[in-house]
């Protein structure tokens, strides 16, 4: 394959190292990247549908011309057995290619230095392209240039602590497409020229390295769904954020945060996740948003619960709810209409996680998991969760279940994963007659089933690690314990 690159970027991202060809007219897109900690090299033609390890036998740079030559396997995948890539460079964009090809393929990377050719500058037209990506140069300004680029929907830069940021969203939002922003910088307060950006509808931030301020002006960004940031620091939002009414996705992967007073005004909000956000309680209107059907509690933030979970009970279409607290509160009896409960608790062996008795009222539960938890022993209140069909505890601690659990009739998926102290299992299991599922990997001191597992009839997964040493095994279970490894 033999193409004209007239899109040609660089970048470096961690120990990653990545060169891109790309023809956008004919749809043509060749990446090259390192594979870290290793000698590998990662090549893809077009989509991650065409990408193979270790593709290239031999590799030339000559002046403006790259001749790659690929292993047998790569061009059967790739239906070439060759690319020869024309593009166009200075000096600096020469070197930067040059250092960054040696560092993806060392010794395999042949370089004939002939005079770069002497062309004249053609009149570049910017006024088609759809994506920039400019991640890894740790821009002080936005290239002038940008300013032509009115298709533009997708940005993805990299700012330095010394940028001119007002000047940069000042720029971009004279784009009238730029509808999906990622940006990489150390933090700092984000200019108000930031809420100018009127057409945005995913933004994500990362790479702080200190806290972050957003501007009042962000109450302008009528038209955004998606909101992704990530960051050790700190995160501070305005309180016009509650004027999102768009705002779909809410993902603040930071040390601490939070929210505006009034966020109960984000209508469209599908998810509210708490984690390390400095809520103590909820404002009684909470119970007001609609939209929300899953509500997280992961971070051990020191919250009043009660109140908490009976704003969340009153929560019209809340069906899942996620926690991470030891004990789990008697309040959690009041939401009474979620299907799906996750348990992320109870790590500390002197401090076992402790189940409510309110807790086996939530009969509307069809998916129940227990995740990384010391529990003393699971109550035989869990019969009563006759809706459940999935159950799972996943590197959880105890010594068996109860023999209730034969009354989980509807039960089609059980996971009991990576438990040590697992010793046995109850004669009730041979009741689960509408199991599909049943994953029991990595129980070292599981030595034998229960008698009557053969009436399991309905089982197409099966997974048990040391089945061969195991007691009680039907004998019908074998071929399928064998295909699933």
């Amino acid at each position: 394959m033999k193409f004209h690159a007239s899109n040609l970027e660089y970048w470096s991202e961690g120990q990653v190292e990545t060169v891109f060809f790309g023809n956008e007219e004919k749809n043509l897109a060749l990446l090259m990247s390192n594979v870290p900690y290793t000698a590998d090299h990662y090549l893809e033609w077009n989509d991650q549908s065409n990408a193979c390890i270790n593709a290239v036998t031999a590799i030339e740079l000559t002046g403006d011309t790259l001749h790659v030559q690929l292993a047998p396997n790569a061009a059967a995948q790739l239906g070439e057995t060759e690319f020869k890539v024309d593009f166009e460079s200075d000096e600096a964009v020469f070197e930067e290619v040059l250092r960054r090809l040696q560092h993806i393929f060392q010794d395999k990377l042949l370089v004939k230095r002939t005079a770069l050719k002497k062309k004249a500058a053609p009149q570049q037209d910017y006024s088609k392209i759809k994506y920039l990506n400019l991640e890894g140069k740790n821009l002080v300004a936005l290239p002038e240039h940008v300013a032509e680029m009115t298709a533009l929907e997708t940005v993805k830069l990299s700012f330095s602590p010394k940028a001119d940021l007002t000047a940069a969203f000042t720029l971009l939002a004279q784009l009238p497409h730029v509808k999906y922003l990622t940006l990489r910088m150390e933090g700092g307060v984000l200019p108000e020229s930031f809420g100018q950006l009127s057409q945005l509808e995913t933004l994500e931030i990362s790479g702080l390295t200190r806290p972050l301020i957003f501007p009042e002006s962000m109450g302008q960004l009528k038209k955004l769904k998606s909101l992704l940031v990530m960051s050790d620091s700190d995160v501070t939002l305005p309180e016009s954020f509650a004027a999102l009414t768009s705002l779909e996705e809410l993902n603040m992967r930071v040390n601490g945060w939070q929210l505006p007073s009034k966020f109960y005004q984000l209508s469209g909000l599908t998810r509210l996740d708490f984690t390390n956000c400095q809520l103590e309680r909820a404002p009684e209107e909470m119970a007001q948003m609609a939209a929300v059907d899953t509500v997280i509690f992961c971070s051990p933030e020191q919250r009043d619960y009660a109140q908490i979970l009976s704003v969340v009970a009153r929560m019209p279409n809340v069906k899942v709810l996620e926690m991470s607290v030891n004990p789990i509160p008697a309040a959690i009896g009041l939401c009474r209409q979620i299907e799906e409960f996750v348990i992320w608790g109870g790590s500390d062996a002197e401090n076992p996680l402790q189940l409510p008795e309110e807790f086996w009222g939530l009969t509307q539960l069809r998916i129940l998991s227990v995740n990384f938890g010391f529990l003393d022993k699971i109550p035989d209140g869990i019969g009563r969760l006759k809706s459940l069909k999935e159950l799972s505890f996943m590197e959880t601690s105890f010594e068996t279940l109860p023999d209730a659990i034969g009354a989980l009739s509807n039960l089609e998926l059980l996971n009991i994963k990576e438990n040590p102290l697992l010793r046995s299992l109850p004669d009730g299991l041979s009741q689960l007659t509408q199991l599909k599922d049943m994953y029991l990997n990595d129980n070292p001191n599981l030595i034998e089933l229960p008698s009557g597992m053969e009436q399991l009839t309905q089982l197409q997964s099966l997974r048990i690690s040391n089945w061969e040493t195991l007691k009680n095994v039907p004998e019908g279970w074998k071929e399928m314990l064998l295909a699933n490894g």
